[in-house]
């Protein structure tokens, strides 16, 4: 159908790929998409870091497994390709439970304890935003269900029970990009969590863009092609005009569509320059609006590890949450350190929201230091050796993300969701278009909602040429 328009996407994230993609598979032939860096992915990012049996072993610094694999977009791609051999599910708390005077929890409470916890956890899917206090928080929620639950352990384990779940409270605050306090309890029900567990990919989420990336035509994609202005303003010529900065100076392009996939973190910092003429007031004000956070992620690795295969997963059981000074005690809120797959001398930490934010500003020597000094308290150990090696990931000060991903805030609402992913339109044709986690209302966060807005927007163009091709005929 060489009827159809060109197309600009801008950005080759998940949402990006999959768009492209969609619309290839449609019979659009002018699909080019524009990405910044110089590797696809976006927020996922699979990197190589230390040896195994041979071969590189793999980290990720971004996206981390697939979430849920009923309905799950990403998953199905995973499956098709058979990209999930061996079918590895994510144990959240493998390994142990540690006190921070070097004690560890014995398993059979921690996983009573994480039992509680989820069933807790699940409640927040069926609030209604009506019944929900409206100034009330998952933090003040989640410390009052759980305060209830204590009552089901006796006396004697009280003291464990509250520090496993303040461990517990660290993993849902960076499973939601953001300290708790900051999330609203009325909101907690629209997204939606898919059944299936969190199922790792064990050649790296790389692997799962990889194939998307062979659908599509050779220089599909710019690389160092940053996108600096985009003008639409033109009634007549009905295209739009990129301008782009590449290490070779200046470049345009022209557009009859563009889709724009850039981090909510990115609109927020960078729309009042980038769209000329301004995008609408409402559209605007649910850009400022909506939550965007931060999860960062420390890698140590040992040349030779000190723990046992399937014992290094250690979690933080601190007495008391970090609900003070996040940037003095950043530290608190590290969840704890995990295991990785194919991956033997190395553990995983995850710290979220401020304290995230503020270990960016650190040096790789006082991070290395700091978690070697932690290990060492809760494992009751002070000869653990210092980590050979550290890699970090920085979403925030990442010009290109600017945060991790997308939440509903107090400042915003679900609606905000939608209005962020409808299209402006100019003399009826849908000329800027939105895709992204963030444009996606019951996936917001994840990879799978990022694949199906890419998914969404090229359906809509390609709706929007099948109905014009029949009005034609009429």
């Amino acid at each position: 159908m060489s009827m159809r328009g060109s197309v600009v996407i801008v950005g080759a994230g998940m949402a990006g790929l999959s768009a492209a993609e969609h619309l290839i598979r449609s019979g659009f032939t002018d699909v080019v998409i524009l990405e910044a860096s110089d590797r696809i992915g976006g927020r996922i990012n699979t990197h190589g870091f230390g040896e195994y049996q041979g071969n590189s072993a793999l980290i990720e610094l971004g996206a981390n497994w697939l979430h849920g694999s009923h309905g799950n977009a990403v998953f199905e791609v995973a499956k098709e390709h058979d990209l999930l051999d061996p079918y590895v599910l994510l144990d959240r708390m493998a390994g142990y439970a540690y006190t921070e005077d070097g004690r560890r929890i014995s398993k059979s409470l921690t996983e009573k304890v994480w039992q509680v916890f989820q069933e807790v956890e699940m409640t927040l899917q069926d609030l209604n935003p009506l019944d929900a206090n409206a100034n009330s928080s998952f933090a003040i929620y989640m410390a009052n269900e759980l305060e209830k639950r204590l009552l089901e352990f006796p006396e004697n384990q009280h003291a464990d029970v509250r520090a496993l779940f303040n461990c517990m409270l660290n993993y849902l605050s960076f499973h939601s990009a953001e300290d708790l306090e900051k999330l609203p309890l009325k909101y907690a029900a629209c997204f939606r969590e898919l059944d299936g567990g969190n199922i790792k990919l064990p050649k790296g989420f790389k692997s799962v863009l990889d194939v998307i990336v062979k659908k599509l035509p050779e220089n599909c994609i710019q690389y160092n092609t940053k996108v600096e202005y985009i003008y639409y303003g033109s009634t007549q010529s009905r295209t739009a005009t990129i301008t782009c900065k590449t290490p070779t100076g200046k470049r345009m392009f022209e557009a009859n569509h563009v889709i724009v996939t850039c981090s909510l973190g990115v609109l927020k910092s960078c729309h009042s320059k980038m769209f000329a003429p301004p995008l609408p007031p409402n559209k605007v004000k649910s850009i400022n609006e909506m939550g965007f956070g931060t999860v960062n992620k420390i890698f140590l690795q040992w040349k030779t590890p000190f723990w046992k295969q399937g014992e290094g997963g250690l979690k933080f059981a601190w007495k008391t949450r970090n609900v003070g000074d996040k940037k003095t005690y950043w530290y608190k809120s590290i969840f704890g350190f995990d295991e990785i797959l194919n991956n033997d001398n190395t553990l995983i930490g995850w710290i979220h929201g401020e304290a995230a934010e503020h270990l960016e500003s650190m040096s790789d020597e006082e991070v290395k230091g700091q978690c070697t000094a932690l290990i060492r308290q809760f494992l009751g150990d002070p000869n653990i050796p210092t980590p050979d090696a550290i890699v970090r990931s920085a979403w925030k000060s990442n010009e290109l993300t600017q945060g991790s991903y997308s939440y509903v805030s107090y400042s915003s609402s679900p609606s905000d969701i939608k209005c962020l992913a409808e299209p402006v339109y100019m003399s009826g044709a849908p000329v800027i278009l939105f895709a992204g986690e963030a444009t996606q209302s019951d996936f917001f966060s994840t990879t799978h909602g990022a694949r199906e807005s890419g998914i969404r927007e090229a359906e809509s163009l390609k709706n929007y040429y099948q109905k014009k091709a029949l009005a034609n005929k009429l």
